[in-house]
C-alpha cells in the first residue's frame, strides 16, 4: 500500500504538476522606460538523477532545501531534456546547435584526446559579451582543452576557475592520462595530472581540501564583486555530484541511516551542492542582483544509476532512457509572470542558449537549432518545441538514434554511452530500474532487454518505458525516422579522435599539470 501511494504521488506530480500559487501582474507600468538587462546563473549539475532533489524524491530522504526552496518558488521543469553524457550537452548549451552538427554528439572528451568544441560556431558568451555582459565560467569546462584558443577565456568568459576535464579526485585534484574509470576499477590509471585552472594558471596550493568548497567560494566571491549596475552572465558548472564519490564528514553524515555506504557519500554530494546554490542565491540578495536575475538549474544527464537516483524512471547516466536524459531542473526568477507550478512542455537544453540570449537583448541565429521558451515557461504557454534529437551517433562502436516527438519517443541501436569508457558496464543491465533501498517491495519491471535493439515508448501513458510498441505502431515508427531523419541530414561524422596521451603527458612536457598546447 505504501509503495502504491508513493508511486502514484509521484507520477501525478510529473503528469499534473503542483497547483499554480502566483501569477505576476500584466502591467506595463515603466514600459516605456529601456529594459534591463537581466543577470544570469545557469546552475549545471554533473551526474545528478531525477530524484536526487526534494521535489522528485520517492521516499522522502534527500535534503535539498535550497533548491526545493527556488524549484516550488519558481518553475520546475518537468520534460526538459539533455543529452547522454556531458559533453554533448553542455556543447549544446554553449551553441544553441545539436551537438552531432560539428562532431560532437559520440561521447564525452577524455583527457589526453585531442578533441575540442569548433570554434566555426559562436558560444553564448560571446554573443553576451557584445552585449555588454561580463562572463564569469566556475566549475567544469569539459569541451577541450588542447588547445588555447578553445579553452573558457578565448570564448568570451572574462575569468575562468575549475578543471578542463570531465572529473578530478577532489581532494588531490588530479586526473590520470588514460581512462580516468580505471581508477574506479582497480586498474593502473596512468600518468596523473593536476586540473585545477585560475583563468590561464594552474593552482597547487589548493590540494587537500575538497575542490568544490573552493568552486562554491569562488562563485560567491564573484558575485560579491561584481557590480550590479553591469550584466553578469554566470555559468555555475559543478562538479558536483560526480565520481569519484568523496564529500566532507558533515554532508555524509546527513545520511548515516543510509544502509548503502557509496549511497552516503553520493547524497552527502548532493547537499554538498545544494549548499553551493544556496549561497549563491544569498550573494546575489547581499549584492542586490537578485530582483534582476533569472537563475536555471539543470542536470548534465542522469545520475549514476547503480544508486538508484531516477525512480521511477528507467535507465541513467550515459544510456537514452528517461533516467539518462530527462534533467531535473527548474527556473527561478522575479522576472516569472508565473510562479509556483510544473511546467510539463517540451523544452532542451538547446533552448535556453537562444532563450536567454533573447532576454538579454540579442539576436540569435535563426539556423539555431534551439527554441525561445521565455514564454513557455514565464507564462505556462505551449512549446514550440514538438520533436528533439536526444542521440544521434553514426560511430562505429556505439550507432545510435534517439528522438522524441510529441509524446512517442524511439531509441534505435546501441543506447549506452556509459560503454564506450568501460567493459565492466557491459556486466551490468544499466537500461533497468534502480529503486532507493528505502523502498518497500519496489515495483520493479521484469524486463531485461538487449544491448542494441529498438524501441517506442509513449511517454506521457508509460513514463516508466515499460511497454515497446515498435510491433504494434509500425506507422509510428516510420513516422519518428523520418522526422529525425529531417533533423539530422547532412551531419559530419563523429570527431572522436584517439587519445595521444605520448604528446598530452602532465607529467613530460607539462610540469605534472594539464595544460593546452600539445594539438
Amino acid at each position: 500500500m505504501k509503495l502504491s501511494i508513493v508511486f502514484a504521488a509521484v507520477l501525478f506530480g510529473m503528469a499534473c504538476g503542483f497547483p499554480e500559487r502566483h501569477v505576476r501582474s500584466g502591467s506595463s507600468s515603466g514600459s516605456s522606460e529601456k529594459k534591463k538587462q537581466p543577470h544570469i546563473v545557469f546552475l549545471l549539475a554533473d551526474n545528478s538523477g531525477w530524484a536526487d532533489p526534494e521535489w522528485n524524491d520517492p521516499v522522502g530522504v534527500m535534503k535539498t532545501p535550497n533548491m526545493n526552496d527556488l524549484a516550488r518558488n519558481g518553475v520546475i521543469l518537468n520534460q526538459t531534456y539533455v543529452h547522454t553524457t556531458c559533453t554533448p550537452t553542455r556543447a549544446a548549451f554553449m551553441t544553441g546547435y545539436y551537438p552531432f552538427r560539428y562532431g560532437l554528439g559520440h561521447a564525452m572528451i577524455m583527457p589526453s584526446q585531442p578533441s575540442y568544441l569548433t570554434r566555426e560556431y559562436k558560444l553564448l558568451p560571446e554573443y553576451l559579451k557584445e552585449l555588454g555582459y561580463t562572463n564569469y565560467i566556475v566549475g567544469k569546462w569539459h569541451l577541450g582543452f588542447c588547445r588555447w584558443d578553445v579553452t573558457p577565456t578565448y570564448r568570451g568568459f572574462d575569468s575562468f576557475f575549475g578543471i578542463y576535464n570531465p572529473l578530478i579526485d577532489y581532494y588531490s585534484q588530479t586526473i590520470s592520462v588514460y581512462d580516468p574509470v580505471s581508477q574506479l576499477y582497480g586498474r593502473d590509471p596512468g600518468e596523473i595530472g593536476l586540473d585545477f585552472k585560475d583563468n590561464t594558471g594552474t593552482m597547487f596550493h589548493h590540494q587537500g581540501t575538497h575542490a568544490s568548497e573552493h568552486i562554491g567560494k569562488r562563485a560567491v566571491e564573484l558575485i560579491e564583486r561584481h557590480n550590479p549596475d553591469v550584466p553578469m552572465f554566470m555559468y555555475m558548472s559543478f562538479l558536483l555530484p560526480h565520481f569519484p564519490f568523496q564529500a566532507p564528514d558533515r554532508f555524509v553524515n546527513m545520511y548515516s541511516s543510509v544502509p548503502v555506504p557509496g549511497l552516503q557519500i553520493y547524497r552527502g554530494m548532493v547537499s554538498m551542492l545544494d549548499e553551493a546554490i544556496g549561497n549563491i542565491t544569498k550573494a546575489l540578495k547581499a549584492n542586490n542582483m537578485y530582483e534582476d536575475s533569472i537563475i536555471v538549474y539543470l542536470s548534465d544527464n542522469g545520475g549514476p544509476w547503480f544508486f538508484g537516483s531516477q525512480w521511477p524512471l528507467r535507465g541513467g547516466q550515459g544510456n537514452s532512457f528517461e533516467g539518462g536524459v530527462r534533467a531535473n531542473g527548474f527556473v527561478h526568477s522575479p522576472l516569472l509572470r508565473k510562479t509556483g507550478y510544473v511546467n510539463n512542455e517540451l523544452i532542451h537544453i538547446l533552448d535556453f542558449h537562444p532563450t536567454l540570449l533573447t532576454l538579454a537583448g540579442g539576436v540569435p541565429d535563426p539556423n539555431m537549432d534551439g527554441m525561445d521558451v521565455w514564454a513557455t515557461i514565464s507564462e505556462n504557454e505551449t512549446s514550440p518545441r514538438t520533436a528533439m534529437v536526444l542521440q544521434y551517433d553514426t560511430h562505429p562502436v556505439s550507432p545510435c538514434l534517439t528522438i522524441r516527438a510529441g509524446n512517442y519517443k524511439l531509441i534505435d541501436g546501441w543506447y549506452d554511452a556509459v560503454r564506450n569508457i568501460t567493459p565492466e558496464v557491459d556486466n551490468i543491465d544499466t537500461g533497468s530500474w534502480f529503486p532507493p533501498p528505502e523502498l518497500e517491495n519496489p515495483d520493479v519491471p521484469d524486463i531485461t532487454d538487449p544491448k542494441s535493439g529498438t524501441w517506442l515508448f509513449d511517454i506521457a501513458a508509460d513514463p516508466r518505458e515499460i511497454n515497446n510498441l515498435v510491433d504494434s505502431m509500425p506507422a509510428k515508427v516510420t513516422e519518428l525516422f523520418q522526422i529525425a531523419a529531417g533533423i539530422t541530414a547532412e551531419s559530419p561524422e563523429p570527431f572522436y579522435p584517439h587519445s595521444t596521451p605520448e604528446i598530452a603527458n602532465p607529467n613530460v612536457f607539462f610540469n605534472g599539470t594539464w595544460t593546452p598546447g600539445w594539438c
